[in-house]
């Protein structure tokens, strides 16, 4: 700029002459060197403008040029850093001159590019792996969520071939060359499901998203969007599993097994199923709790499976309950699997060092030429199961001559059910009476059914089948609320006559019946003493461990227990001594008899003999003529019952009829 301005002052004396001013004052040495002066002067001035403000101005430019370039020369970590605002970075207008248009259009491009900044950013930011592809296949571009999602880290992943990341299975995702196309060999623009390999060796499901830009000149490749759905693939199949199988077992559940009938039926092959209950287990479950008997059901399974083949299915329908599948199998074949499964289930099963023992009823079912439905082979497997447990045959191939009684029953359980829920069930009550002195000993309740269509039900039409199902429970509970409220209202109004209630062979063994009794005999303010609980001889025949248990609880309560239907089991004699027993009945087909059959009036004589050997009270019942009952006082036969003395009456009328004897006690006859 000085040399500018000494030149400028040099050169002035002779534009001076082209203005016309005069030579002497143009040549004059001083107007010379003013001139020089006036150059330099001017010229520096010229520099410190140019350094102060326009240079300024180039260096802002300059710097934030500088930013720019850093930001489009590493666009990532600037995405993933808190860097400058294009608002801070914009340079002030001013001024229209050349810098001013320069400032505009320098601020137009940082507005561009920190728009494409964002973008990046939200690229980087998302859960999704983003991706370009290039027409060979090779990554030119991957997202830092690639980290998250595989474990990989950008520069570890450009420049490799996708393919490297894919399972063997994805492999015909990409042609020999490399170049990336769909399964039906069109170019990849679609959604499709990969497994990609993870950094730690592990495999990842993903969710592929592409868009084949392969003719875009800017993007001139496949975009691909890449989503993580490994979590929510594992939940599905989970939830499917859970849908399918039993969570106790891991076997199959009842859905599976339908499913898988079904489509076994549609082939031509035969189709057996086995249908198995364990027996007495629930003895487990109420005597060691329920953790013990899940961990008995867990083992049914490994047991089941060795003994089957591959193409067969072992299913757990519930409860204590499995069933199995066997394609292809003639029935002598389906039993002798039953057979063979029924011996495995046999063996003891050791649950925390007990051993534990629980028989099998299997119910066999077999498809023949008819079609059939699986629920229909189901139900006949059921109803031989029911068959094999009362013949206590362990295997029972089904039999269409018992299908419909067998549907008679089970219309007549359900019924029931409704019956007990709408109080259907009544109790009749008959009299027993001293033989010596006439007098009222107490009474046995009977229970009837009040059948809304078929009238009044006895005992024989429909407790036969109750007994084999757990309903004989609430069916009992129910005759023992009604028997004990009764004699609630018999003691408050001054009739003390204790009452006989039967229990079935099921309920004798189960552990819970004491408690069952004692709470109800408190919850209606009954003594024990009042009430007498009447139990067969061939129930105690079949568990006589376990019903002594019961009956020993029981009589220390204060329970009085009676053996009913005593001379059919001769066998139970020899037990009689160890059992809490305070009274038998002698079977009423021996007593219809005596005074006809020798043998039945020695069958009496010997029970009445028995009783008394033991001190116990013996009880006569079916006394229907007074032949018979002279008979039995011979015998010193204690207490009669029947329809000599009274028939079985409703509550109402045994409390008349009660009334009246205990003011004039019945006669011996």
């Amino acid at each position: 700029m000085a040399l500018l301005g000494l030149a400028v002052g040099a050169v002035f004396p002779y534009f001076a002459d082209v203005l016309g001013v005069p030579g002497r004052h143009t040549t004059a040495p001083t107007f010379r060197a003013a001139c020089l002066a006036a150059g330099l002067v001017l010229g520096c001035a010229n520099w410190l403008l140019v350094r102060r403000v326009v240079g300024a101005r180039l260096r802002v430019l300059a710097g934030r040029l500088s930013d720019v370039a850093a930001t489009v020369g590493n666009p990532v970590a600037t995405a993933q850093s808190s860097s400058r605002p294009a608002l801070d970075l914009a340079l002030p207008v001013g001024s229209r001159d050349d810098l001013g248009t320069t400032a505009a259009a320098f601020n137009a491009l940082l507005a561009a590019l920190d728009h494409e900044r964002r973008f990046r950013s939200v690229v980087h930011a998302t859960n999704d792996v983003m991706a370009l592809l290039t027409p060979t296949g090779e990554l030119s571009f991957v997202s830092d969520s690639v980290a998250t999602v595989l474990g990989w880290t950008r520069e570890e992943l450009l420049g490799r071939h996708a393919a490297e990341l894919l399972s063997a299975d994805d492999a015909d995702l990409f042609t020999d060359s490399g170049a990336p196309i769909a399964p039906d060999g069109q170019p990849l623009s679609q959604v499709f499901l990969v497994q990609a390999r993870h950094r730690d060796g592990g495999w990842r499901h993903l969710e592929i998203s592409s868009s084949d830009r392969r003719d875009d000149p800017v993007i001139g490749g496949l975009l691909v969007s890449a989503r993580d759905v490994t979590d929510r693939l594992e939940l599905q199949q989970r939830l499917a599993f859970q849908a399918t199988h039993d969570a106790l077992t891991g076997l199959p559940n009842r859905a599976a097994l339908l499913a898988r009938g079904a489509e076994l039926l549609t082939g031509p092959a035969r189709l057996a199923v086995l249908l198995m209950d364990l027996d007495r287990f629930k003895e487990v479950n109420d005597t060691l709790g329920h953790s013990y008997g899940d961990r008995l059901l867990a083992q049914v399974g490994p047991r089941l499976r060795p003994l089957v083949r591959d193409v067969d299915l072992v299913a757990r329908l519930g409860g204590d309950e499995f069933a199995v599948l066997l394609p292809d199998v003639t029935a002598a074949e389906a039993c002798a699997a039953a057979a063979r499964l029924q011996a495995a289930l046999g063996t003891p099963f050791l649950v925390d060092g007990l051993s534990l023992d629980v028989d099998v009823s299997i119910g066999v079912a077999v498809s023949g030429a008819e079609s059939l439905e699986i629920g229909t082979l189901l139900r006949q497997a059921d109803i031989a199961m029911y068959t094999a447990k009362e013949r206590q045959s362990g295997v029972q191939l089904y039999d269409p001559s018992a299908d419909d009684h067998d549907r008679s029953r089970l219309l007549l359980l359900s019924e029931l059910r409704l019956g007990l829920a709408e109080s259907q069930l009544v109790v009749h009550y008959q009299p027993q009476l001293s033989l010596g002195s006439g007098r009222v000993t107490g009474v046995e309740a009977l229970v009837r059914w009040q059948h809304p269509t078929r009238g009044l039900l006895g005992p024989v039409d429909f407790l036969p089948a109750v007994e084999r199902t757990a309903l004989i429970e609430p069916l009992t509970d129910a005759v023992l609320d009604a028997v004990l409220a009764q004699l609630r209202e018999w003691c408050t109004e001054g009739i003390a006559v204790p009452v006989s209630v039967n229990l079935s062979a099921r309920s004798l063994i189960r552990a819970d019946l004491p408690d069952r009794v004692l709470s109800r005999l408190r919850a209606h303010g009954v003594p024990a003493a009042m009430l007498r609980l009447e139990v067969t001889e061939s129930a105690l025949l079949t568990e006589p461990a376990r019903a002594g248990a019961v009956l020993g609880r029981l009589h220390a309560a204060g329970v009085t227990i009676s053996i009913d239907d005593f001379g059919t089991g001769f066998s139970a004699m020899s037990h009689l001594k160890h059992l809490p027993v305070s009274e038998i009945k002698v079977d009423r087909s021996y007593v219809a008899e005596m005074t006809s059959s020798t043998e039945d009036a020695a069958v009496v004589r010997s029970v009445i003999d028995l009783g008394h050997e033991l001190g116990m009270t013996v009880v006569a019942e079916g006394v229907e003529d007074a032949v018979t009952a002279e008979a039995l006082a011979s015998l010193r036969c204690d207490v009669v019952q029947g329809h000599l003395f009274s028939v079985a009456r409703t509550a109402g009328d045994v409390t008349d009829w009660l009334r009246n004897a205990t003011r004039s006690p019945a006669s011996r006859p």
